[in-house]
């Protein structure tokens, strides 16, 4: 039950916020808003002040802003958005998107002020680093680990009874151990601690004996306070160019191949990673936020007819060419649009559902436990 809660909060913190992008820069521009609205109809309560509407509603999904004119209409009223030079529509119809990514480089600066294990690089030499650990961050398929039940995010604790302070340590003592009983303890992504029993097998045909697993050390680093904001702000940037570059793969595979690259998931399955990622804790879920956050701001970006790129794309052609659209032949090409992201998303939802299976019955029955 905790995990579903969790899951709503944050698709509805995201959603509000991305909400009251388009909310304050309307206010702030002078272009009227009739409504603001906390979660969909059906409606709570409501009150009215400064001619909005503000709005309380039961379903916790976010919420919504309605501005005057956003559909075409209002063409007589100065304040309504279709009467906005084209800078000011592209400052609302963006504000939502901007919103996301500053959402995530708040949320990304707390969690490297509170601490967040990473992997140790030549980047960290020098910087204070404070509970280290050799964790696993591979397991192939088929292997004696994943045979034993070894998962990855494991921490090693011991091999043999032995305690090792590096990664190489541990690497080197493996090695070493090739052919023989190999008794690993764990402390698990539960906090149990935990011993598992291996030995070396012959994974491919003339491969090497080995049990599957690649390993890395990972610790806590002491930015401080204004190195968190920093560090907060270098990694939403390089969060937001990773995952442009992953959609625009995912659209190049999804025209030349016709298929969704194998990683790619829809709201099922970030339920399921939700149910995992709790198990964490609080400081990893702030994290999951983040990464949510600067992928609904990319996607809501993305040019694509109903979706705010699509809408900027329109008033930058309108812009440059000086020619206005008849607004229902845009209203019925952004309807259409819908309709196709409608049929992405049941497809891609189906997919889920093939592709975890038993792991969703898992997840969801783990809420209510």
């Amino acid at each position: 039950m905790e995990a579903i809660i969790i899951f709503i909060l944050i698709l509805s913190l995201l959603i509000l916020v991305h909400e009251l992008g388009h909310f304050v820069s309307a206010i702030k521009l002078g272009v009227d808003v009739e409504e603001f609205a906390i979660g969909f109809p059906p409606k709570i309560f409501s009150w009215k002040r400064n001619g909005v509407k503000y709005s309380i509603n039961w379903i916790p999904m976010g919420g919504f802003v309605k501005i005057t004119g956003e559909q075409g209409e209002g063409q007589d009223d100065p304040k309504s958005f279709v009467n906005q030079p084209a800078w000011k529509k592209l400052i609302i119809i963006s504000a939502g998107v901007f919103m996301n990514f500053v959402l995530a480089f708040v949320l990304l600066s707390i969690v490297f002020m509170v601490g967040f294990p990473q992997e140790l690089t030549e980047d960290t030499i020098g910087k204070e680093i404070k509970d280290k650990n050799v964790v696993i961050l591979q397991i192939a398929k088929d292997s004696p680990a994943e045979k034993a039940g070894l998962a990855i995010g494991d921490k090693i604790l011991e091999v043999n009874g032995e305690v090792f302070e590096s990664y190489e340590d541990v690497y080197t003592k493996l090695e070493f151990l090739r052919g023989e009983d190999i008794a690993l303890v764990v402390r698990t992504g539960d906090d149990q601690e935990e011993t598992y029993n291996l030995k070396h097998e012959i994974l491919e045909e003339d491969g090497e004996l080995m049990i599957g697993i690649g390993i890395t050390e990972t610790g806590i680093i002491d930015y401080g306070f204004f190195g968190s904001i920093a560090q907060g702000f270098k990694v939403t940037i390089a969060m937001i160019v990773g995952i442009v570059l992953a959609l625009y793969h995912l659209v190049a595979d999804l025209v030349t191949k016709g298929h969704l690259a194998a990683g790619f998931g829809g709201p099922v399955a970030v339920a399921v990673v939700t149910g995992q990622i709790v198990k964490l804790g609080f400081i990893n879920i702030v994290y999951f936020a983040a990464i949510l956050s600067i992928n609904l701001g990319v996607i809501n970006f993305f040019p694509f007819p109903a979706l705010d790129g699509g809408r900027a794309l329109f008033i930058i052609i309108q812009a440059i060419t000086r020619k206005k659209l008849n607004e229902k032949v845009e209203a019925w090409i952004h309807n259409s649009g819908f309709i196709v992201l409608i049929f992405i998303l049941v497809a891609v939802t189906l997919r889920d559902f093939k592709i975890y299976g038993a792991g969703i019955w898992n997840t969801v029955t783990s809420w209510f436990m």
